[in-house]
């Protein structure tokens, strides 16, 4: 149990968020989730630093993707630390200090950054923010390294779909050391700007349906943005989310995302009579392109063709060579690189494309796991200054499998031109079987 050290500060609070700053209680998660502006973010980072203005803490704020220090709340916590004059805390690069306790307040990514984080010894708080966003993988890796006695975890978050993972493991599972409270903005209404306020009750006229998602903490729907929803629930009502084998018989093609900072995806899929079956998944991010050569070398798999993007025949400045011969000088030659085009990623190539092919997908449960949750929330861009959703998805941690994916079913393969001969605007999926495996 952490010992409190009174510090005579006059900070205004919501009392929605008293159980953030009382240490007698033997919390061990404490879930804040709700709508915009609902001082979720703000509260969460000033008990923080008041608690480790009293005692020597070691706190890990992180999320599922981190790909640089402005990803996370460093800039919120060096903020409130200006504006309360909280003069005992020394703001560096990468690492928030107190002079008088030695608390130290760290930030790390979950995603692929499992080693670190079992790694990690003593913490006392972490505070896990975007939890929405982080997958059933990191929660599972994140949950049981945090092991000092007294720990806890805070998740805060806006809740995306029916089913994220931190409502699935963490929510739905609370027992009697978990605190689980969904704020929205009308419990702090007297600490909202006029703006703000403003801001909410045109939403709430014009677009009822993105008002209960973005202000009241309601998951997302189809009406609300979410590119692939209807096709994602009809696949797991059809039975078609479940184990699907590699078949050794047929040949093995990938789809890529390649980042340049930022995250790098591979689908890997077959074609089995009318189907196409998603067999595996990789995503990765921070590691140079011979990483994912030597992956999916790696793999028991004979591939058939990998699908590159549009881009990958420009030369990079540093090597002055195409990713294309990257993979060539790899011993890799099978290799076709989709059209410009046909790449741009708008909405024809959804409408017309993705959700039409979406019906003849089958993925495997487990191994396809990461990319399936990011299906599952991929989203359309909002455009808060008009107030409407925009006509192509929002990029964010989401966008990189999704994006993969739409590149695999927009690959010319030989078995899929033959075999399907779709006419996307009046093709009818048949009926598929059913398998056994059935503040902010």
């Amino acid at each position: 149990m952490f010992q409190v050290v009174k510090v005579q500060l006059k900070i205004e609070v919501p009392k929605e968020f008293k159980v953030l700053f009382d240490l007698d209680n033997d919390l061990r998660y404490i879930v804040l989730y709700g709508g915009r502006a609902s001082g979720k973010s703000t509260s969460v980072a000033l008990s923080l630093l008041i608690l480790g203005m009293n005692k020597k803490l070691r706190i890990l704020c992180t999320r599922e993707v981190q790909n640089s220090i402005a990803d996370s709340v460093h800039k919120l916590l060096a903020d409130l630390i200006s504006k309360y004059k909280l003069n005992t805390w020394e703001v560096q690069k990468d690492i928030v200090r107190n002079k008088q306790t030695g608390s130290e307040i760290f930030f790390k990514g979950l995603h692929n950054n499992s080693q670190s984080i079992k790694s990690i010894e003593g913490i006392d708080i972490v505070w896990v923010e975007e939890a929405q966003s982080v997958s059933a993988d990191s929660i599972n890796t994140l949950v049981p390294t945090i092991r000092k006695a007294g720990s806890r975890l805070i998740w805060t978050f806006n809740r995306l779909t029916e089913n994220d993972p931190v409502w699935e493991l963490i929510v739905k599972r609370a027992d009697n050391r978990t605190f689980v409270q969904k704020i929205n903005s009308d419990a702090i209404e007297s600490l909202l700007s006029k703006e703000i306020i403003e801001e909410r009750e045109k939403m709430r006229i014009d677009n009822p349906e993105m008002f209960d998602h973005v202000w009241l903490g309601e998951p997302m729907t189809a009406k609300t943005g979410s590119v692939f929803g209807k096709q994602f629930a009809q696949a797991r009502s059809e039975g078609r989310i479940t184990k699907v084998p590699y078949d050794a018989s047929t040949g093995v093609y990938t789809a890529w995302d390649l980042g340049i900072g930022d995250s790098t995806v591979i689908w890997f899929f077959q074609v089995v009579g009318r189907e196409i079956h998603f067999i595996d998944h990789y995503e990765g991010s921070n590691e140079d392109l011979g990483h994912y050569i030597s992956y999916i070398q790696n793999k028991p798999y004979q591939y058939t063709t990998h699908f590159l993007p549009h881009d990958s025949k420009a030369r990079e400045l540093q090597t002055g060579m195409t990713r294309v011969e990257f993979f060539n000088n790899h011993g890799i030659y099978n290799i076709e690189v989709l059209r410009p085009t046909n790449f741009s990623l708008g909405q024809d190539d959804i409408d017309l494309v993705a959700r039409p092919k979406f019906s003849l997908c089958w993925f495997d449960e487990e191994k396809c796991q990461r990319g399936l949750e990011c299906l599952r929330a991929y989203h359309y861009e909002y455009d808060d200054k008009n107030k409407l959703l925009k006509n192509k998805p929002e990029h964010d941690w989401s966008s990189h499998s999704s994006s993969a994916f739409i590149y695999a079913l927009m690959a010319k393969t030989e078995q899929l031109d033959v075999k399907l001969k779709v006419k996307f605007k009046s093709y009818t999926p048949k009926v598929f079987r059913k398998t056994k495996d059935n503040w902010g």
